[in-house]
Parts: C-alpha cells; sequence; structure tokens
C-alpha cells in the first residue's frame, strides 16, 4: 500500500517546513488540506508556498496536490468527492493547522484549534475503519502548560492550572478532546515550544516571538526591559522540531505526548541579553520593574520570556535522541537566525528556504 499523507497547516511556518521534507525524504504523495473556496483558489495557494520555498521546485513536486476545505467548517469543508477521496487513499494525517493569534476571542480559538481538531480525528477515526490508516499525528503546543509552575511532564496535561491566552487554552481543549476521541487510533501528539528559523540557515517565514524585540534591540529601541533575567524562554529551531515529527510520523510504534523543546538547555534571559548584545556590539538593556514605553506586541509575547512551568523532555530525549535528535544550544545558531532576519530585512525581503540552504 503506497504511503498518502494528508497535511493540514501546510501554508504555516512550520507546516511550509514539513511539506519540503515530505517531498525531499521519500516517496509519498502529499495532499495539502488547504482553506479556500474552490479547488482553483487552494492550487493558487500552495503555488505561493511552493515559491516561498523553493527557486528551483524539485521534480518530486509532482506526488503533492491541493484540496480545498476548512478545519473550523463543518466536515472540513471538503466537497463530498473530495472527501471519499481522501478516505480511499490516505494512510497518514499530519494536523498543523492552527490559529496562533494570543488575542483572539476564545470561541474564536476554539473554533479552528479545538473543534478543527475533533474533525481530523473524526476523518481519520473514518480512514481506520477502512484499514487504511497507519498514523494521526497531532501538533500541539508545549504552552499546555498555561501558568503551571513546576516541572510540566509530557504525561501532564491537565494539573488545573489557567492560561495566559485564548490560543493556550483551546489548544489544551483540543489535547483533552482528541485524547478521548482518538484513543484507538495510532495517535502521537507533539509539543513544541517556541520554534525559530533553521538552525543551519536561519531560514523562517514567521519573525514573530523572539524576533521583534531583537530587531528593535538592533535599532536601539530597547534601553530598558521589564523582565526576569533568570526567566527562561524555550526555543527550538524548527528543522529539529520537523525533523522529530517527521519520525514520528515514521514509527507508528510511538504513541503518546513528546515535548519537543530546549528543556534543560534552554537559555535565560540574561543569556539571551548576553547573545543579542554581543550579536549587535550594543549594551546591554536596563532591567526595570515596568518600562516607560512599551512596544508593540509586548504584552503578548512577553509572558514568554519566562513562564513558570519547566518543560520536561525525557520521553522525547528517549524516543529521539537515539536517531540523533536532540535541540541544539540557541548559542550554536543564533549568529545565524539573525543574520537571516538581517538579509531577509526581517520579514521584507523574501528568501526562499533553497535560497538560504544554498547561502548557508
Amino acid at each position: 500500500m503506497s504511503d498518502t499523507v494528508l497535511l493540514t497547516g501546510a501554508t504555516g511556518f512550520l507546516g511550509m517546513e514539513l511539506l519540503a521534507r515530505l517531498l525531499e525524504q521519500g516517496e509519498r504523495e502529499v495532499i495539502c488540506l488547504i482553506r479556500a473556496p474552490s479547488a482553483a483558489a487552494a492550487s493558487e495557494r500552495l503555488a505561493t508556498v511552493i515559491a516561498r520555498l523553493y527557486d528551483e521546485p524539485p521534480g518530486s513536486l509532482e506526488r503533492v496536490s491541493a484540496v480545498a476545505g476548512d478545519v473550523a467548517a463543518p466536515d472540513l469543508g471538503l466537497a463530498a468527492a473530495d472527501r471519499d477521496a481522501l478516505i480511499s487513499s490516505v494512510t497518514a494525517v499530519v494536523h498543523c493547522a492552527a490559529s496562533i493569534s494570543f488575542d483572539n476571542s476564545l470561541d474564536q480559538a476554539r473554533m479552528v484549534n479545538t473543534a478543527g481538531a475533533l474533525r481530523m480525528i473524526e476523518l481519520s477515526r473514518t480512514i481506520a475503519a477502512t484499514g487504511r490508516l497507519r498514523r494521526h499525528l497531532h501538533i500541539s503546543t508545549a504552552y499546555v502548560a498555561g501558568r503551571f509552575h513546576g516541572l510540566f511532564k509530557e504525561t501532564d496535561l491537565d494539573l488545573g492550572q489557567g492560561f495566559r491566552n485564548t490560543y493556550e487554552q483551546s489548544k489544551f481543549e483540543a489535547e483533552k478532546a482528541i485524547s478521548e476521541a482518538g484513543r484507538e487510533l495510532p495517535l502521537a501528539i507533539a509539543r513544541p515550544s517556541i520554534i525559530v528559523g533553521d538552525s543551519r540557515s536561519g531560514w523562517t517565514s514567521a519573525f514573530n516571538v523572539i524576533y521583534w524585540p531583537m530587531r528593535a534591540f538592533s535599532r536601539g529601541l530597547m534601553d530598558e526591559v521589564a523582565i526576569d533575567p533568570d526567566g527562561v524562554a524555550d526555543i527550538v529551531p524548527v528543522d529539529y522540531v520537523a525533523a522529530s515529527l517527521m519520525a514520528l510520523l515514521d514509527d507508528a510504534a510511538i504513541g503518546g505526548t513528546v515535548a519537543l523543546v530546549a528543556g534543560a538547555a534552554a537559555p535565560t534571559n540574561a543569556e539571551l541579553i548576553d547573545l543579542a548584545c554581543r550579536q549587535f556590539g550594543r549594551e546591554p538593556p536596563r532591567i526595570v520593574a515596568d518600562p516607560a514605553s512599551r512596544l508593540a506586541d509586548a504584552d503578548l509575547y512577553v509572558p514568554y520570556f519566562g513562564i513558570g512551568a519547566t518543560l520536561d523532555d525525557a520521553r522525547a530525549r528517549e524516543v529521539l535522541g537515539p536517531l540523533g535528535l536532540v535541540a541544539p544550544p540557541l548559542r550554536d545558531y543564533f549568529a545565524k537566525l539573525i543574520d537571516y532576519a538581517e538579509r531577509a530585512r526581517w520579514g521584507k525581503r523574501a528568501i526562499t528556504r533553497q535560497g538560504a540552504a544554498a547561502g548557508a
């Protein structure tokens, strides 16, 4: 039986990296479920993704196709014929689509992140009934830990924690729901932390979280910060996350939850500031209780520079470590992240994944 992967979220940063690896590794057929009103519109959006990945698209591109749908819509927004075609061909589902906006209403976040995850599970249950399904891989987030303080294990979920935003809460609720609904499926759940660019090339399509303060600091706009210098920022490069997801996709014997985090190697804010000072040749900012001025998006992202939970990755080290998959320390690739960001003018200049790799 040939392997056909249904991928959601291919238009997002992590989904783009996964799509590239699916095209470059093995002989899988790849179907991208893309939010679009028509087949033509879905194909057009897929073409835009391919153009962001490659200067010269690979021959394997013939193995990828797009289907119009919407994880937030009833029956995934699929036409009946498309749904039937997926059920009769798909062998693995990788659910990467999510709304990552921190300021959505809870209803908006739940529509995509919680209900969408359940709809994908229901599709997998239907595929499983045909005997074809070998894997359902759900990408969650390490921040289902929410406001919990202490060691948060991969086996932990509901510890009575509160949440910083609707993204965290809706992803937490999704994990609870699919753990029950997908009990009899070949289900694995991955929990990445803050994902940044490729550790070898610096490539990214998403300049958020750590990028906005770095850009501001490089321009002399952050003379003071309100941050705990001992707080920890758990940061992982997209190549580590994507390689780990590919390993989980290939080995359906690995079930349960795996945290794709830096864990004990995560830098403190003081270490992150030191990296930035060395990179940009600037004096460190003053640490204050409350800065006189706040940058746009500061209130959304500052909490991730020092969450209360210690993110444990013992299981990831157990199942992925023997494969050579270990998150590198940020200090080893920080300069590459910044070099790429500056060459890409912090997202204003298009540099493909392929182009970034060639120039690394």
